[in-house]
């Protein structure tokens, strides 16, 4: 849902929402009360997790998987009162209209509406631990409070509760949450049948995407403090005026030599990024250039252990283009170099789903 598409009566709403921490939890309190012992009872299967750094294929990996009947994510719908979708979902019922799909604001072809799944989970992380969010960037994460894993258990049962019955049998939560990565050895161990998948692609070309997202970003938040508020409060830190990297070992020192709106300042935080990644046992890394180059939906299914599902799969596929690849990598630089190597081996582990 484009942010054009936001009438003042929306933006009022989310101001409301985001303003103070007194909504969000009044409606989360009336939420407790009345649908408390519901969610709670809420069958839940194995989470699926999406996660990586932006631009590597997540939102594709994520629209494919949205499309299975026993897969639950956030939808632009459960903006903005995120945390309480069971009493949202109620309270906005009678205003909602269908919309025609767009093309995102990424400018990726990538066609959006009020229905479609999107990233909202890091609204949850932000509240808990605002500690973690520093002028310098994100800090990541160790292992999870039990009072947190209890919260993010039961927002996954309510997210699942609150769709009623559009879930089908042994429903299952799904989030894509490119911040995950900082916090995967936690999520794992809070959640030992849970699925965690890493798209992979080309460092260059992927740093080459996030050039470009981070300066219309930066163009986007100096015409719009609307916009710049909005990827704030959902806690969307990945480019523009408000950019935070996650502090993997190694980007204090990148942050110090290498400016943002240079092409190796995004592959040297491609290669602190995935040489974290590569020393986290739960990643399941998936080749998107071998995905989308010859994408069986049914073997995607498999992979996860969901029941087939030929509507989805018809729907899926359709979904699914090649993403663009680097022509060449090897050519320039120790940290081309670098990245490639990497790249090459963490490709040598990846899983077939295609």
């Amino acid at each position: 849902m484009a942010l054009e598409d936001y009438s003042f009566a929306d933006r009022a709403v989310h101001k409301l929402a985001f303003g103070a921490r007194v909504p969000q939890d009044m409606l989360c309190d009336m939420e407790a009360q009345l649908h408390g012992e519901a969610i709670a009872a809420q069958p839940m299967g194995a989470p699926i997790f999406v996660t990586s750094l932006p631009r590597a294929g997540t939102t594709l990996l994520l629209e494919v998987l949205s499309r299975h009947h026993a897969l639950v994510t956030h939808s632009y719908r459960d903006m903005p009162f995120v945390l309480s979708p069971v009493m949202w979902r109620k309270l906005s019922g009678r205003f909602q209209v269908k919309q025609a799909a767009k093309e995102r604001a990424h400018k990726d072809g990538l066609l959006v509406s009020v229905d479609s799944p999107e990233a909202f989970e890091e609204v949850l992380w932000l509240r808990h631990f605002p500690e973690h969010y520093s002028e310098r960037g994100i800090t990541p994460w160790g292992d999870l409070p039990e009072s947190f894993v209890t919260a993010l258990r039961h927002h996954m049962q309510a997210l699942i509760h609150s769709r009623g019955s559009e879930v089908g049998e042994a429903p299952r939560y799904m989030s894509k949450n490119n911040a995950n990565i900082a916090r995967i050895a936690g999520l794992a161990k809070a959640f030992p049948e849970a699925r965690f998948l890493v798209p992979l692609r080309d460092p260059l070309a992927q740093a080459k995407s996030l050039l470009r997202q981070h300066q219309m970003a930066l163009e986007t938040h100096s015409q719009s403090t609307f916009a710049r508020r909005y990827v704030r409060d959902i806690g969307h830190f990945e480019f523009g005026a408000d950019h935070k990297p996650i502090l993997f070992e190694g980007m204090e020192q990148v942050m110090a030599e290498r400016d943002p709106l240079t092409l190796d300042y995004w592959l040297a935080y491609w290669i602190a990024a995935y040489r974290h990644l590569a020393g986290e046992k739960a990643c399941e890394f998936i080749d998107m250039e071998s995905l989308t180059g010859s994408f069986d939906p049914q073997a995607l299914w498999a992979m996860l252990g969901l029941p087939a599902d030929d509507a989805a799969s018809s729907d899926a596929k359709a979904l699914v283009h090649p993403i663009p690849q680097a022509s060449e990598i090897a050519e320039g630089s120790a940290l081309r170099d670098e990245a490639r190597e990497l790249f090459a081996s963490l490709r040598a582990t990846t899983r077939k789903a295609a």
